[in-house]
């Protein structure tokens, strides 16, 4: 969807809309580095150069910062974005339950691993934090493909 973005030249009104949003709404948001170039950039490159070994984010701006911003900043990792109810949205979404058996029909997506939020949301459990978390992924991803009609291997 990036991409698409990029390629349409819709993405300076994208984030002049989110700089806007979040400032109308008290939300700090920060996208001051992304422009489509840089954007062409990182999604060329490889996963090992956005993400490290030990699971930290943004790894090739953070190495390229070394020696500007402190390193007590680079490493931080107590950062949290804006948090939004997940347990409460998840059920009241009116076709989770869709989304989440299509999530469990994708290749990289083992189906037994999402039995018990099916079986939770159709008995009218409230997930734990932690599975509601994976399971907002996953009706995240399976929305994704569903929209924009990507193949998965």
């Amino acid at each position: 969807m990036l991409w698409r973005a990029i390629e349409a030249g819709s993405l300076p009104p994208l984030l002049r809309f989110e700089d806007r949003n979040g400032m109308t709404h008290s939300i700090e948001s920060r996208l001051p580095f992304l422009t489509p170039q840089l954007a062409e950039f990182l999604l060329a490159l490889p996963a090992e150069y956005l993400i490290g070994p030990d699971g930290t984010s943004k790894r090739i701006f953070r190495e390229a910062m070394r020696g500007i911003v402190p390193d007590q900043i680079l490493a931080r990792r107590d950062k949290i974005g804006f948090a939004v109810p997940i347990q409460a949205w998840l059920p009241a979404m009116p076709d989770v339950l869709d989304l989440l058996q299509s999530a469990a029909r994708l290749p990289p997506v083992r189906s037994e691993a999402i039995e018990p939020y099916l079986g939770s949301l159709r008995s009218g459990q409230v997930l734990s934090h932690r599975a509601s978390f994976l399971a907002w992924r996953l009706v995240g991803l399976a929305a994704w493909v569903r929209h924009c009609d990507v193949m998965l291997d």
